[in-house]
């Protein structure tokens, strides 16, 4: 959903960019070369310091973003040196960086007004309010403060708007009108309409309907499908109405009628469901139908079961699975879990991507190990050409099981780990998913594992290493070594992991 907010700041008018330039000074790595151990390899140390400093090197890759993703993701006080000289660089990239990095280390987690003050370019203030919103360094006190301000240009107004509305705070609909008409691009005045729509005021719909419908500008489904999406994401409702309107227009784009009828679905707006039957009843694709039946899957915790009642009685084993696993959860049956079990088995990857995205957001926590168990150890049967795809997903519903549920994973990950029968790459998978979670005491979920066969592997040690490294336990010269040889880059960590190694080790 973090890409929405880039949608809304490409439809304002805003944009991304691409400027190289690095920063000059690398005075913020004395601190953490001086208190390093004075390392044997004078290499070792060269070799990690080069890494972080590649994490500063703008390349049109991205390579750039994806070293200091994971430098933020470690929440270490000692990277403030760093992200001090970030926030003063001119290559806005860098600078967000800087800017978020500096605000998830205070105390509370909070980004810097003052600092966001003075930055006089609009696109760059849209960015890192965005990014600061999405990832809650942004409270709506805060939020309601910036609204104030005199010279905030209106791009940021609407995006803060957003925001405040979904929390019920903002009720300006002269502010509005006014970006309405006045904006520059047909994103921002259709975003201004779509928060009108939800205040109840008639000059909203009336621009959806009668200039936005009707515009022949390039970008209108790429902003109607904006809307959608942002409707669904802040729980605008009123758009109901609208989005079966567009549903309904057999002319529309394919992909923008299927969203909005699950937007009009998702908002209960009379109609919807009957629309979605018609649909199904009058098709004769199984692709169609497949989608249809994601449509509804997706909307599952706010629709009753009259679409999953008709998938049941598919003969079609997909469409049958999706069908008893909607009935169940929407039923709150305590069959749910084995019926999304029976569901992933399937192997069809975007259903398994709303299965981890319902475990993440909406599965209640008695029924996540029934829900991601069966998700991480599918690898071990599934065919050759779907083992890749299952190892992602066994990694994300790890990922996920931890964070929502530290017990159930405390007590279901060990046994996987240490099952003869588990693959190797399957124990690394369960690894990367604990890593990825950030926190220092996902380590205890393999307290005692330390002689299984699987954790011996080298890529596995690896892993451990970086879990050992980040709770701050002590660490023995074997577990010293695997950490230096990853900073070295004699591993197969992938940067993003090496370079977490390379700052441990520092």
């Amino acid at each position: 959903m973090k890409r929405l907010g880039v949608c809304l700041c490409l439809s304002l008018g805003l944009f991304t960019w691409v400027v190289p330039e690095t920063p000059r000074s690398i005075g913020w790595l004395a601190p953490l070369c001086a208190r390093a151990e004075a390392p044997a390899d004078g290499a070792l140390l060269e070799s990690a310091v080069y890494l972080l400093r590649q994490s500063m090197t703008v390349d049109r890759r991205g390579t750039h973003n994806v070293l200091l993703k994971a430098i933020r993701h470690m929440r270490d006080p000692a990277a403030r040196p760093l992200f001090r000289v970030l926030a003063e660089s001119e290559h806005p990239g860098l600078k967000i960086h800087g800017i978020l990095g500096l605000a998830e280390l205070s105390d509370p987690p909070q980004v810097d007004l003052a600092r966001i003050a003075t930055i006089e370019d609009p696109a760059l203030q849209s960015m890192i309010l965005t990014a600061a919103l999405d990832d809650g360094l942004l409270d709506l006190d805060h939020a309601e403060q910036m609204l104030a301000w005199g010279d905030l240009p209106a791009e940021v107004k609407l995006l803060l708007a957003v925001r405040l509305l979904e929390a019920g705070r903002f009720d300006d609909v002269e502010m509005l009108r006014q970006a309405m008409d006045e904006a520059k691009k047909l994103g921002g005045s259709a975003l201004a309409a779509l928060l009108l729509t939800q205040l109840g005021d008639s000059a909203g719909p009336a621009y959806l309907n009668e200039t936005l419908d009707t515009s022949e500008a390039t970008d209108r489904d790429a902003v109607r499908a904006m809307l959608l999406q942002t409707s669904l994401r802040h729980g605008f409702d009123r758009i109901g109405e609208w989005a079966l309107k567009l549903a309904q227009h057999e002319d529309n784009d394919p992909y923008l009628r299927l969203l909005a009828l699950r937007t009009a679905m998702r908002f209960g707006q009379p109609g919807a469901t009957e629309l979605w039957l018609k649909r199904y009843q009058d098709s004769d694709s199984a692709a169609d139908r497949v989608r249809l039946a994601l449509t509804a899957l997706r909307v599952t915790p706010w629709v009753d079961s009259t679409c999953f009642d008709v998938l049941a009685q598919s003969d079609d084993p997909l469409l049958e699975a999706i069908g008893t696993a909607g009935s169940a959860i929407v039923d709150g049956s305590d069959t749910a879990a084995e019926a999304l079990a029976r569901l992933t088995a399937i192997g069809q990857p975007s259903v398994n991507e709303w299965v981890l995205a319902y475990a993440r957001e909406h599965a209640p926590a008695s029924q996540l190990g029934g829900i991601l168990v069966p998700m991480i150890v599918a690898y071990r049967d599934a065919p050759p050409r779907a083992k890749a795809v299952r190892l992602d997903e066994a990694v994300e519903a790890v990922q996920v099981l931890y964070e929502r549920s530290p017990e159930t994973a405390a007590e279901v990950l060990p046994t996987i780990l240490s099952d003869p029968e588990t693959p190797t790459l399957l124990a690394q998978a369960v690894l990367l998913g604990l890593v990825r979670t950030g926190s220092p005491k996902a380590v205890s979920v393999i307290d005692g594992l330390e002689q299984i066969a699987t954790l011996s592997h080298p890529d596995a040690e690896a892993l451990v290493t970086l879990l050992l490294a980040r709770s701050g336990r002590a660490m023995t010269d074997r577990q010293l070594e695997t950490l230096s040889l990853q900073a070295r880059g004699g591993g197969r960590l992938e940067d993003s992991l090496r370079v977490q190694a390379a700052w441990y080790y520092l």
